[in-house]
């Protein structure tokens, strides 16, 4: 068998060669592949070895390697950097790209580096936008292969990368934690288009020397009395509405979860437009008050006093009505003012007790710490308590908010990796993508109700050497629904994967892909070549670059040609008579309110010949507190007063198709496109500012100051850049632009 690991691209004696390893590289090489390992037994070996043996065999190719977070990205770049032997001419340059990264700098060094390590957000962006070519990549690795699933960038890259007319193309993806069922791992596969499962757990005869054991302990902290009195009161205001619900027959269950809160609010907003019947709207009221009361009670049970307090200060504040009603209920008003006198005493929920004495017996033994909580307020208190502990030094790790930039992260990390602190404290961003070898103990403040984030929050420990994982749970509370959905959806994942082990690679059963019957074979497409010049010759559609979501859905149209600008009037243009103005109705109320929509509706008129307001979802009348009068007025309007056609889709996907449609009947009359549109002028005037207005950054009023200066367009196309910059609200920038466009040769190649 090859030895993957000892590859002339590879340094030597670099890495600690892992039968498993080997063996799982062996049957990912050759077809697209899901490999499932548990955290810390080198998956990113793995995907090393494969990108090794890829370029090595196909030499004018080059590898993509994606995940997730910025962090993680770089933490790739320096395990490959370490590994690879970075001075041969085979690899070449590594480059990493984030959206900090500019989009022509891009471009570029996808031309000169043969291995990207990348996010695939900006990856995503670069094939919407044509500046990468997926068909010059012989492998990408998908890292945190569960995130494949809906609207992430993952499932989209995938896609256009099956697409590309080649044979030298290959999948990898990589995950500790797929999901707890067959559906969802499934899902995976089938959106990364993979045949095979490569799948190694602890138990595994080949793996169980390599792993190091992790001690989970569950710690039952018990309810305070005072604590438990203020749950007891809004567990009682939320059975009032809970059975007012069940009384109109639209709930069952006596304990709803979240979810079928949710959809329960969505459904009563479509009853009661259609019923116009105040039942119904009391019943929305009340579900959102269980929402609420859901949330606040969480707060008490899991968090404590201070969370609870300000999310009750939080709801003063709110001038909706289910918070006004939820705060006038009795019940309510008692847990109110027994929250604040707690608060005044500097209750702490024994938790906070818990957490602190844990984290000074794990120091004490010399071991650093990662304690987890959900958020950023307990977070916040949590390193209050632990800072009156000379022996515990602790740093509080949270998302990118309040000037908390990556920079910043960065550098709490190295001082903690270092030994500046001892205990990090983080919210969920730290569940993922950091490089942290060396933590010992892990606390988690709370259970949490997923598989997929429990694994990966458990992972920051037991890489190197045996560790320890602390979980706190408050007796008789939602900590104990959690704690048992958890176990349960590990115990299932595991029993799914398992399963997997069995029909993928015991029996060497290959999992395929359902194809899509509507899909080409390889056979039938193109070359890359007349795949471009089809698209080329096709229909084209402008679309804002602030409508990323429509860009995406677009593009997955072959023989569309979906072009991303920044537009001065409207979200797309589909030939030189036709823009269109596209509206969710969330933003088509909320242009109603800050009255942003007539004037749209005007500059859309004025620049088109053709107008057209897309009207995009439901419940028009159901979602905000507007008059169903003053959006019919609004819509009387637009059809009315300024003669706009209203054409209303589903939902994006609705969306898409009929621009394309519309697209195709304007186009299909050999239409030209113009990025302006065809404006409709009626003085000689108009026309006089449309044209100088087509000149960069500049807008009606200035071309209309303009022309007062120097009277004629040719005066002004023949005048000096320096007279242009005094010209008030030009400058020095503006006028160098303009003056560029005029003297610029239209035969210019390069331009």
């Amino acid at each position: 068998m090859t030895e993957y690991l000892n590859h002339p691209l590879l340094k030597k004696d670099t890495i600690q060669r892992r039968k498993y390893q080997e063996n799982i590289i062996a049957s990912c090489s050759k077809k697209n592949s899901l490999v499932i390992l548990p955290t810390g037994i080198g998956k990113t070996i793995i995907a090393i070895g494969i990108v090794a043996h890829r370029l090595g065999k196909y030499k004018e190719k080059k590898a993509l390697i994606m995940a997730p977070t910025k962090p993680l990205v770089e933490q790739h770049l320096k395990s490959f950097t370490d590994v690879m032997d970075t001075k041969t001419d085979a690899i070449g340059a590594f480059e990493i790209l984030t959206g900090k990264v500019s989009p022509k700098k891009r471009e570029d060094i996808y031309k000169d580096s043969r291995i990207i390590f990348a996010t695939p957000q900006v990856i995503e962006n670069d094939i919407i936008n044509n500046r990468i070519d997926l068909s010059q990549y012989s492998i990408i690795v998908f890292d945190e292969a569960h995130r494949t699933s809906g609207d992430y960038a993952y499932t989209f890259i995938a896609k256009r990368y099956i697409d590309t007319p080649q044979k030298e193309q290959l999948i990898l993806g990589l995950t500790a934690s797929p999901g707890g069922t067959k559906e969802k791992i499934g899902a995976i596969c089938g959106n990364l288009y993979c045949e095979n499962v490569e799948i190694r757990d602890e138990n595994d005869w080949d793996v169980k020397p390599y792993i190091k054991e992790t001690k989970i302990n569950w710690v039952q902290i018990p309810f305070p009395e005072e604590l438990k009195k203020i749950s007891t009161l809004l567990e009682t205001a939320k059975t009032k509405k809970i059975k007012f619900l069940i009384s109109m027959n639209i709930l069952k269950d006596t304990q709803p979860s979240k979810r079928e809160l949710l959809e329960l609010s969505g459904k009563m907003r479509d009853l009661a437009i259609q019923k116009q019947d105040p039942i119904f709207f009391k019943a929305i009221s009340d579900v959102a008050a269980c929402i609420k009361l859901n949330h606040a009670i969480e707060l008490i049970q899991t968090q404590g006093i201070p969370q609870l307090e300000t999310y009750i200060e939080k709801l003063k504040k709110d001038n909706t009505k289910a918070s006004m009603t939820l705060l006038s209920d009795n019940d309510v008003k008692q847990a109110s003012i027994l929250t604040t006198y707690l608060a005044s005493k500097d209750t702490k929920h024994p938790k906070l007790i818990k957490a602190k004495e844990l984290a000074k017996e794990s120091v004490r033994n010399g071991k650093k710490t990662i304690l987890f909580a959900h958020y950023i307020s307990t977070v916040d208190l949590i390193i209050k308590e632990l800072a009156d502990e000379k022996t515990l030094k602790a740093v509080k790790f949270i998302g990118q908010r309040k000037g908390n930039t990556q920079k910043k992260q960065k550098e709490t990390l190295d001082k903690f990796r270092n030994g500046t602190y001892n205990v990090l404290v983080a919210t969920s961003v730290a569940e993922e993508g950091l490089d942290i070898p060396k933590v010992d103990t892990v606390i988690f403040y709370e259970p949490i109700p997923s598989e997929i984030r429990t694994i990966q929050r458990r992972g920051r420990t037991g890489r190197e050497k045996e560790g320890i994982v602390h979980i706190l749970m408050t007796k008789g509370t939602i900590d104990e629904s959690y704690y048992w959905s958890t176990r349960h959806k590990e115990k299932k994942m595991k029993i799914v994967i398992d399963s997997l082990k069995k029909s993928f690679n015991n029996t060497g059963v290959e999992l395929k892909r359902h194809k899509n019957p509507n899909e080409q074979t390889s056979q039938e497409q193109k070359s890359l070549k007349n795949f471009k010049k089809e698209k080329n010759n096709n229909i084209k559609i402008y679309v804002d670059h602030r409508e990323p979501k429509l860009i995406k859905k677009l593009t997955e149209t072959n023989d569309i040609e979906t072009i991303s600008k920044q537009l001065a009037v409207g979200d797309i243009i589909i030939s030189d008579r036709v823009g269109i103005e596209r509206k969710e109705v969330g933003d088509f109320l909320q242009s109603i309110i800050d009255q942003r929509l007539f004037k749209q509706m005007t500059e859309l008129k004025d620049t088109f010949e053709r107008p057209i307001l897309i009207l995009e979802g439901k419940n028009l009348y159901g979602i905000r507190n507007i008059h169903p009068n003053a959006i019919r007025g609004a819509l009387a309007s637009i059809a009315c007063d300024f003669g706009i056609p209203i054409v209303s889709t589903r939902d994006l996907d609705d969306t898409k198709d009929m621009i394309i449609a519309l697209a195709r009947r304007e186009q299909g009359e050999k239409r030209d496109i113009s990025l302006r549109g065809t404006k409709r002028t009626k003085t000689t005037k108009e026309k006089q500012e449309y044209i100088i207005s087509g000149f960069p950054d500049i807008n009606i009023k200035l071309s209309q100051r303009i022309l007062e200066r120097f009277g004629t367009i040719k005066k002004f196309v023949n005048c000096k850049e320096k007279t242009l910059e005094e010209i008030e609200g030009l400058g020095k920038e503006k006028a160098k632009k303009i003056k560029e466009i005029i003297d610029m040769d239209y035969n210019d190649r390069y331009i």
